[in-house]
């Protein structure tokens, strides 16, 4: 493959980028799936959605670290 301009260390390098990639669709998708269960006002749900779609990664994380859904502890 050498010959095509390809070697082994671009293909893990693409190969991460696509885990990673697929990774965050992953956790976006659960955490908007989660959110539409959640008992939160609808301005709440708007704006932890556009958290999660517009910031990649840090959105998504940061919902599961949060859990609005979740009532305070005591």
């Amino acid at each position: 493959m050498e010959h095509l301009g390809l070697n082994l260390g671009f293909l893990l390098v693409q190969l991460c980028n696509f885990a990673f990639l697929l990774a965050w669709l992953v956790a976006a998708v659960v955490a908007l799936l989660q959110l539409r269960n959640a008992e939160l006002p609808p301005t709440a749900k708007a704006v932890w959605a556009a958290l999660v779609c517009f910031v990649p990664v840090l959105g998504a994380i940061a919902f599961f670290i949060v859990r609005p859904s979740e009532p305070p502890g005591p």
